[in-house]
């Protein structure tokens, strides 16, 4: 007999998680399992790429009043009797097992589910450094939450280390699992398209929020065309931001070397023709687009954060910089100045991407799931 899995997670939109869930699901194996999807909002670009084997349900029709009216009363008065009902009324179903996919509310929520199901619960971020989450739980109920769960699967070790410092009381049995990689994937969707690039092209993948740091790009686009370097800075990706950017990139003056591209299906032929990927974020758990953009043979330079440093090591893989606008700018002049280096670091990509495996990433996902 199958076991039935639940998937709670939050809307999907373009982010890296959601990717990755979509990621993992595209790979499941439905003769083992029947999976429901249930999503606080199912909406967001992604959601017309779950396969049609998910049966997708949406908890809430979108953040409307009612959602407003129980999240108000479960923040401020610790009080859970209308997110409860609603979590009762679309999920009727037995689970043999139960899956938050993502901090804050679908962790709050799956916390909420009364049943014997196996519970886990999926880190996907620093949240020791990025606490983006914290003010969506009322007084102590992140850490009871956490400690309800049966498994906690964090995306990197560094990710890990965090969680236990910010959580030294959460006594939830923890493993590190990383983001499946799908390299056959991203080099055939690659080829879809072909990009010509006309100048010296960075890109940057990442969602337009506050821990992605875009602003960091705009600055440097900014000092290097005062030293007259004329170089492209590709920015994919959506977000709260875009309008903040938007005006920080007019004020700047570097409209002819900065490009919002938006969210994009198939990214891949655009950071395919970059000459290199710049990750300027203040907080990353494990960077699922360097791993793609490595897959592809692009040459990186990272901040230093949790995942990019367990992926590209001690600058082995890549370049990783320092959280400031001069570290940040020394890196990247490096890499556009020497084209033998950009070389070197593009044969790096490619030979730590032959060591992304979805099979026996997958395998550990079943291992977890039991």
């Amino acid at each position: 007999m199958k076991k039935k899995i639940l998937f709670l997670t939050g809307p999907l939109g373009g982010g890296g998680a959601e990717r990755v869930l979509v990621d993992i699901l595209r790979n499941f194996d439905y003769d083992r399992y029947d999976v429901d999807l249930a999503l606080i909002s199912a909406e967001g670009v992604l959601l017309p790429e779950v396969p049609p084997q998910v049966n997708v349900i949406s908890l809430w029709n979108g953040y409307a009043l009612e959602y407003k009216i129980a999240y108000r009363l479960s923040k401020y008065l610790g009080c859970n009797a209308l997110f409860a009902k609603t979590l009762r009324e679309r999920l009727p179903q037995k689970y043999d097992v139960e899956i938050s996919f993502l901090e804050g509310m679908p962790l709050k929520l799956h916390a909420m589910i009364s049943s014997s199901a196996r519970k886990i619960t999926w880190v996907h971020c620093d949240l020791d450094k990025f606490r983006y989450e914290a003010s969506q739980f009322f007084d102590g109920e992140e850490i009871a939450a956490y400690n309800k769960m049966d498994e906690i699967v964090i995306v990197s070790q560094d990710a890990k280390k965090a969680f236990d410092k910010r959580f030294p009381d959460c006594r939830t049995h923890k493993r590190v699992i990383y983001n499946p990689i799908d390299r056959d994937k991203i080099v055939r969707m690659s080829s879809e398209m072909e990009v010509h690039n006309d100048k010296f092209t960075i890109v940057t993948v990442g969602r337009l929020t506050l821990q992605k740091a875009i602003d960091r790009v705009v600055r440097l686009a900014r000092r290097l065309k005062d030293e007259g370097i004329d170089v492209l800075f590709k920015i994919i990706g959506e977000g709260e931001l875009r309008q903040d950017l938007s005006e920080q990139i007019s004020r700047y003056g570097v409209q002819d070397s900065v490009e919002l591209c938006g969210f994009m299906n198939n990214p891949f032929p655009v950071v395919k023709s970059a000459d290199m990927m710049l990750c300027p974020s203040f907080s990353e758990g494990f960077c699922l687009v360097i791993c793609e953009a490595m897959c592809l043979g692009v040459p990186i330079v990272s901040t230093k954060t949790s995942g990019p440093c367990e992926i590209i090591g001690d600058n082995e893989f890549g370049i990783l910089c320092e959280h400031n606008d001069e570290s940040i700018y020394r890196a990247v002049k490096c890499m556009i100045e020497d084209k033998a280096l950009r070389e070197y670091y593009g044969e790096k990509s490619l030979q730590k991407a032959s060591s992304f495996d979805i099979d026996s990433t997958m395998q550990r996902i079943y291992e977890v799931i039991g």
